[in-house]
């Protein structure tokens, strides 16, 4: 390949790419990486530069840039169809975790973890870009009979088949992501708004039958209830009502890097992971909180852009599924850290320091990416032809 061949080559690369999309989630991995690195700061031994956290998460995030932009080169159709062998994967990834899985020490019960190594992998994390593919191909190719009973019926078995799987493996959090998810991609594929009041009731009906039957665990229930009654609940409470305190601490423009009190003292558990927002909030002050919502907000808004622009419903439906699990991932995570919603370990996209989180984001946007490209330039890949 001679020089000009080269460079042709990398103009095409770049000419199809959606650079502002990419620059905005690598900015908002950079702050999320720098958040992590002052909640962590504290529990640095002498001799060391960066928590194993950290670490993790550069692991994750520099692999995920890599794999998205592998992934934009792709013809998203190619990937779609696919989607047998994508959602097998998932599915033997999940039945696996439940019989092999590790839980942390203070969840027990929610072995959702994959021990691979020193790292582990949240296999929920996985099966959200697995279903974002299978349910997007699935939607499309019943789009002219979408309103039909004999067609609602399969696509309601289909997205019931991962919120399963992963209740199983103890993540009530995650199957709350999946079933806004599931709910999400049937309003954007235009189903008639009748089954959409018969599923909510249907979930009205579900939650009180699991209430009175104690299929809702105890600290599931203390959590729900705690929102109404903190007072009565201080134990429960005592992470996100710190969370408030360090996020309102902070004022206009936060008590400096690596200067926040309860921050550095590590008075918000967890506020390198789901509370890391607390720690924006108290160091950099609402400038700084505002900095990161605003930064996802722009991130969202991209990627719906890109499914409207698409140049068929597979490659729409694809970007309306990453668009709706970022912002449903970041409505529950703000939710949370202010005590407006229960604690249910759900990370703030791009930037909790779970490794997890980090790559299936960036996995997904590699999907949205390749939708920009071909829809853009209406050309085939390698890896596609019709």
């Amino acid at each position: 390949m001679n020089t000009l061949q080269k460079k042709t080559n990398a103009f095409d690369f770049f000419s199809g790419l959606d650079i502002f999309t990419v620059l905005t989630a690598l900015a908002a991995s950079a702050y999320g990486l720098s958040l992590v690195y002052s909640a962590t700061y504290y529990s640095l031994s002498d001799g060391e530069i960066i928590s194993r956290q950290l670490l993790a998460m550069l692991i994750t995030v520099a692999g995920g840039i890599v794999i998205a932009l592998a992934l934009s080169v792709i013809n998203y159709e190619f990937i779609s169809k696919l989607w047998p062998v994508i959602a097998a994967g998932c599915i033997i990834l999940m039945i696996v975790t439940f019989f092999f899985g590790v839980a942390p020490s203070d969840r027990t019960s929610a072995k959702s973890w994959l021990q691979i190594g020193s790292f582990t992998l949240q296999s929920s994390e996985i099966m959200k870009v697995g279903f974002i593919i299978s349910f997007s191909y699935h939607l499309d190719m019943v789009k002219d009979k979408i309103n039909k009973i004999k067609t609602i019926i399969p696509l309601v078995i289909h997205g019931l088949i991962p919120i399963a799987l992963v209740i199983l493996t103890g993540d009530a959090g995650s199957a709350l992501i999946f079933l806004i998810m599931f709910i999400g991609m049937l309003f954007m594929a235009r189903i008639n708004i009748g089954y959409f009041i018969a599923g909510f009731c249907a979930l009205i009906v579900g939650f009180m039958v699991a209430w009175r039957t104690n299929l809702i665990s105890g600290i599931q229930r203390q959590r729900i209830v705690a929102l109404f009654y903190p007072e009565h609940y201080e134990d429960v409470m005592y992470q996100q009502n710190n969370a408030k305190i360090a996020i309102g601490s902070g004022g206009w423009f936060g008590q400096g890097f690596l200067q926040g009190r309860m921050t550095q003292t590590h008075r918000v558990p967890e506020n390198q992971n789901d509370f890391v927002l607390s720690v924006a909030g108290e160091e950099l002050g609402f400038v700084g909180a505002m900095a990161v919502i605003l930064l996802l907000a722009v991130l969202i808004i991209r990627v719906f852009s890109a499914g409207l622009k698409a140049r068929d419903n597979v490659g729409y439906l694809m970007c309306m599924g990453v668009g709706i699990m970022l912002l449903a991932q970041t409505f529950v995570n703000v939710g949370m850290e202010l005590s407006l919603l229960p604690c249910i370990g759900i990370t703030l996209p791009l930037f909790s320091s779970g490794g997890s989180s980090s790559l299936s984001i960036y996995l997904a946007l590699g999907i949205v990416l390749s939708v920009y490209r071909y829809s853009k330039n209406q050309t085939k890949s390698l890896f596609y032809s019709d």
